[in-house]
């Protein structure tokens, strides 16, 4: 399965009043490796009138990262269902072993018509990924 990795430099903006990263930064970060990953060609999907949609987002917090860390966003494709589809995504401190979170993530694509999830293998522009 496709996997990307992207680097993030830590700001002073993404840290909270305890000195590391607001837990809610993370969703950010994740979201910007989930697009790196490149399955989502917003242009494309928009011609067939498709949405890529996060259903579910399961986060463990491991470790604090904070100002001037550099930090390396890791996301894998995982399991393909009939309309959903799972990526793992793992957040590093840049040149260590320190996992600073690990996520589950859900998602569909949605028919943005109809507004219902479409069948996965039915998707001709993903065909290359699945």
């Amino acid at each position: 399965m496709k996997t990307d990795k992207i680097e993030i430099i830590i700001r002073s903006y993404h840290i909270d009043s305890f000195g590391h990263v607001n837990n809610a930064r993370y969703l950010e970060f994740i979201e910007e490796g989930r697009w790196a990953l490149g399955i989502f060609d917003l242009k494309k999907l928009k011609e067939k009138n498709l949405g890529p949609v996060v259903v579910n987002i399961n986060i463990n917090y491991l470790y604090p990262a904070s100002v001037g860390d550099t930090i390396e966003v890791v996301t894998k494709l995982g399991k393909i269902k009939n309309k959903s589809c799972e990526m793992t995504q793992k957040i590093f401190i840049k040149g260590t072993d320190k996992m600073v979170i690990d996520a589950k993530i859900t998602f569909v694509f949605i028919d943005t018509i109809k507004q219902k999830a479409v069948l996965i293998k039915e998707i001709d522009l993903l065909k290359k990924y699945f």
